[in-house]
């Protein structure tokens, strides 16, 4: 069974001006989710990972209005791959890919990726000063593989704010995940392994 990451964090807000680079980066991002494509069997020089991600909100907006802008509150999660000489993700020929849900939507994905480490490094609401915070979850893409990395619950409240709290979890949810993609990618989800998303050592919670 996959193991469950839980982590307790405070809401921090994405003011404008980092709201600004994150578009202009966003602008070189790819989709981390390929599924609408037609992804050839791994290689060596190329693997598969298969996963999923869910935003769920813990309280119900105070009005009816205000639950209804709640249910349909957008969100993304950024992706770069990471070196050991760039653990961060900061260079610019670092490969950077985002995947968007709706809150209470499960988003699965499937990304024909280079070998090697990547870091989901974050979430926000999108928006002009949308409010998020940091995830720091490490995954691999393995050559010639297809693993699955797991779902990536977040719980925030309907309502974010700065300093509010929210948790994270890494549950296993292969089951839904392979049904969803296995009409056009039956034969990725018969191949995958598992191989969690884990948070990365060393980071601080």
């Amino acid at each position: 069974m996959l193991s469950v990451h839980q982590t307790r964090l405070r809401l921090r807000v994405f003011p404008v001006l980092l709201a600004f680079v994150t578009l202009a980066l966003s602008a070189c991002a790819s989709s981390l989710d390929m599924s609408s494509r037609r992804l050839p069997a791994p290689d060596p020089d190329w693997g598969i990972v298969i996963g999923s991600v869910l935003v769920r909100q813990t309280d119900v907006g105070s009005t009816p209005g205000a639950a209804a802008d709640d249910r349909s509150a957008k969100y993304a999660f950024d992706v770069v791959q990471i070196q050991p000489t760039d653990p961060n993700g900061e260079t610019f020929s670092a490969a950077r890919y985002h995947i968007d849900t709706i809150a209470g939507q499960e988003r699965p994905f499937v990304s024909r990726l280079r070998p090697g480490q990547y870091l989901m490094k974050n979430f926000h609401r999108t928006g002009t000063s949308g409010t998020g915070g940091d995830l720091n979850l490490i995954f691999e893409s393995q050559a010639g593989r297809v693993v699955y990395v797991g779902r990536v619950l977040v719980e925030v409240p309907s309502e974010p704010a700065y300093g509010k709290e929210y948790r994270f979890f890494v549950q296993d949810a292969h089951q839904a995940t392979y049904a969803t993609l296995a009409p056009h990618h039956g034969q990725l989800t018969q191949q995958a392994v598992t191989a969690p998303m884990r948070i990365r050592p060393g980071d601080t919670r």
